[in-house]
């Protein structure tokens, strides 16, 4: 049997808590927040099979936790897209595109390079291959002094110029019990459902569609739903893109009684991607024992990958901006900020 993998991992304490960096992926958590009121509370989400032999799970999943930057954005789809997306896709022809083997990127699925933590910060950096558009990747996690809140950084070093989907992948702990969590994801346009229903019939809501708000939904069962209270009863896998975001969500733990914002730069990423992950997939590694709710600021097509993104699709041709324009040598950094309170 092949030796167990080395993963490595720093860690840093800030006077309102602790937070941890994994070398594979360059993922972050735990994360402890310490409140006013003396609980401690950790809102990001680490799988369950962390102490499991993963290895032949790609990188993305051995280890799967947290936040982690996603340089390319998604994947290739795993089935024929319906129309329009098909349609639109069929007539690109021969398009030169990086290496998409590597679900969420190269960087979501090989180890950074961490460097010891100074003070509040946690470092890490990754290259990527010789043959890849993007150089390296290099992000800073900092514990606010006095706050409950990590400010997070990422830089992208472009080797040539291109477009790619890009996104960033926080992912958080949901509670046990049904709809004691509260989803607000402030003003937004259009949300749109998955148009590749991959878990037939595990969605929740019906393909391909659009709608005004999470509370304003339209089942596979054929009546109406909301999302804005989860989990959800039964078991499900959920994927949604809202449009038109205001760069601000808060997720309420009624349960645990505190609620996690993240804001970002909604210039940047204008879309959000929602993965409500409801115990939904039964096969390894999920196991029908996955239960948290990415909440994923892109700039892409869903997860559909380069091809789809960066070429015409429904969402770029209604104004939705699906890939971003890199310069070659002109590193490009955005910063957001995760945050707990108590309620």
């Amino acid at each position: 049997m092949a030796e167990e993998e080395h993963i490595e991992r720093i860690s840093m304490r800030w006077d309102r808590g602790e937070a941890t960096l994994q070398s594979l992926g360059g993922m972050l958590a735990p994360v402890r927040f310490d409140l006013e009121d003396g609980r401690s509370v950790s809102p990001l989400h680490v799988a369950p099979w962390e102490d499991e032999d993963m290895r032949d799970q790609p990188g993305v999943l051995r280890r799967l936790r947290g936040d982690w930057p996603c340089i390319p954005f998604g994947a290739p789809p795993a089935g024929r897209l319906p129309l329009p997306w098909h349609a639109k896709v069929a007539r690109i022809g021969n398009h030169r595109l990086p290496s998409e083997g590597h679900p969420h990127g190269y960087g979501a699925n090989h180890h950074w390079d961490l460097q010891a933590s100074t003070g509040n910060r946690l470092s890490g950096t990754i290259l990527y291959p010789d043959d890849h558009p993007i150089e390296a990747l290099e992000r800073h996690v900092d514990g606010v002094d006095g706050r409950t809140e990590l400010t997070c950084s990422l830089t992208v070093t472009p080797r040539r110029d291109c477009n790619l989907p890009i996104g960033l992948h926080p992912v958080f702990r949901l509670p046990e019990g049904e709809g004691d969590a509260l989803l607000d994801v402030g003003p937004h346009g259009t949300v749109w459902s998955h148009p590749l229903d991959e878990d037939v019939p595990l969605s929740m809501v019906e393909p391909n569609r659009h709608f005004e708000t999470l509370d304003r939904l339209w089942s596979r069962q054929e009546r109406p739903l909301s999302l804005a209270r989860l989990p959800l009863g039964g078991q499900s896998e959920t994927l949604l893109l809202l449009t038109g975001v205001c760069g601000r969500v808060v997720l309420t733990n009624k349960a645990e009684r505190y609620r996690a914002t993240l804001q970002w730069d909604p210039k940047v990423f204008p879309s959000l991607m929602l993965w409500i992950s409801n115990r939904g997939r039964a096969y390894r590694p999920w196991n029908g024992r996955h239960l948290a709710i990415g909440i994923e600021p892109v700039r892409a097509a869903f997860d559909l990958g380069v091809r789809i993104s960066t070429c015409p699709n429904p969402l770029n041709q209604a104004g939705v901006e699906t890939s971003y324009p890199f310069q070659a040598g002109t590193p490009f950094t955005t910063k957001y900020t995760i945050g707990v309170e108590a309620v």
